[in-house]
């Protein structure tokens, strides 16, 4: 204890702990006492650090050259790197051995049969291999969970891939029975949710990223990461990956899981401050994430509104809702989004003839929506296109409420007359049935 500890009234306080000790709680008949003769309250700042001092006297083991033990808390990985399965059965059995002698003076006990083993290989053929642990026997399996974390043979972490999709999938089927678009949460709240199913998604990335360049992981993991996506902005479920993650201020999954890992590999490194060096990562975030939206297929409409990433991202004011979604995406009650989904007999504006009636359309041009529009450019002084409404939108909260009450108005309108025309069409389908 006091090679470990930098002063000997440190090392008396420690020991101190373990003489009149008494535990003091409450309970339905009244306070009661406890006299403490061994271990610490759970969680407690003392059980942790003697549990390192004592754990300290196994990880200073001096073990052969090809053997490293790894720890974190009370588990232990033991690494072991060999060309042959003989030379492995022999480096472990070397191995065990100590650990198992060191266990047994720390008055430990050893789980043998919850050991588990995992044989990392790059040959085309699977190979497994059996080890002795004390009385059991252990094969090796095509992965393992280490510290919440999957870790397969190939090390390629497609395992982990979709374990975590499949835990995230989850988390997000329930968060979102409480984010209707219509009438639930603000986009605030919903991110604080959805933070949830991404730090499930993402949970230990900074290590695994490299898997979301296999086609297979992202095939997981982006449809999962979209949904929440999805539900931050409100949107229609039709609307792109690309479109979705802009409209709702998240990063894409790939940028995020390449800011994390970078963070990671550079923490330590650097003489920047832990904020200088997020500031700077983010920064290099936003511009990848702009040259993949620029690059991008896909959301051509919301990229003509908002075609920088970074002004949108590190606005400072103002939330987007489930009718500045649609106008943003151009997925919504529109006449040539609902044709394409047969809601509608023809893509044509009813009051314009031979004009398709889409986000474009109905906001910027279709005369049924004059006086909207001229009462939105009066209140922020200058005519809308869709090239420069976002960035008027992004000069004052103001803009930006006037904007949303805009898009808000031409949607609810938009929305009951395709009730009526689905009204009327109900009644004349009856019609013909009941002549």
């Amino acid at each position: 204890m006091p090679k470990a500890v930098a002063e000997d009234r440190c090392s008396a306080v420690v020991a101190s702990y373990f003489t009149d000790r008494v535990l003091k709680y409450d309970t339905k008949n009244g306070p009661q006492e406890y006299q403490v003769t061994g271990g610490v309250p759970q969680s407690s700042v003392l059980g942790s650090l003697l549990w390192n001092i004592m754990y300290d006297g196994l990880l200073k083991f001096v073990l052969p050259r090809a053997v490293k033990l790894v720890a974190f808390a009370d588990d232990v990985a033991l690494v072991i790197v060999a060309k042959h399965l003989e030379d492995i059965n022999n480096l472990f059995d070397v191995a065990f051995a100590r650990i198992r002698r060191w266990m047994e003076t720390a008055g430990l006990k050893l789980a043998e049969h919850k050991t588990e083993a995992v044989l990392i290989t790059s040959r085309k053929k699977l190979e497994t291999i059996t080890l002795r642990v004390g009385e059991h026997e252990i094969t090796s399996q095509p992965f393992i969970r280490y510290l919440g974390v999957m870790i397969d043979s190939r090390l390629n972490f497609t395992r982990q891939a979709e374990h975590a999709s499949t835990k995230a999938s989850a988390v997000e089927a329930v968060l979102s029975r409480i984010m209707p678009n219509v009438r639930g949460p603000k986009q605030k709240r919903r991110a604080l949710l959805s933070s949830v199913v991404t730090s499930v998604l993402t949970y230990g990335i900074a290590i695994w990223a490299d898997a979301l360049t296999l086609q297979e992981s992202q095939r997981k993991m982006a449809p999962v990461y979209r949904l929440s996506a999805l539900r931050i902005a409100s949107a229609f479920c039709t609307v792109s990956e690309d479109a979705v993650c802009v409209i709702a201020g998240v990063l894409p999954i790939g940028v995020l899981a390449e800011e994390r890992r970078s963070l990671y590999r550079r923490r330590g490194s650097t003489s920047m401050s832990a904020e200088e060096l997020k500031t700077e990562e983010r920064q290099s975030s936003l511009k990848r994430w702009q040259q993949s939206w620029d690059a991008s297929i896909k959301g051509r409409w919301t990229y003509r509104l908002i075609s920088k990433v970074d002004r949108w991202f590190n606005r400072n004011h103002s939330a987007v809702n489930y009718y500045l979604t649609q106008m943003l995406s151009g997925h919504g009650c529109f006449r040539a989004y609902l044709y394409k989904f047969k809601y509608e007999d023809s893509p044509e504006c009813l009051t314009c003839s031979g004009v398709e009636e889409d986000a474009e359309h109905a906001f910027f041009a279709c005369p049924r929506f004059d006086t909207q529009r001229s009462d939105l450019e009066a209140a922020i002084k200058q005519k809308v296109t869709p090239e420069t409404l976002v960035e008027m939108m992004l000069l004052s909260e103001i803009a930006w409420e006037v904007t949303s009450a805009f898009a808000t108005e031409v949607l609810t309108q938009l929305r009951r007359e395709e009730q009526v025309r689905v009204k009327q069409k109900k009644q004349k389908d009856g019609d013909h049935q009941n002549p």
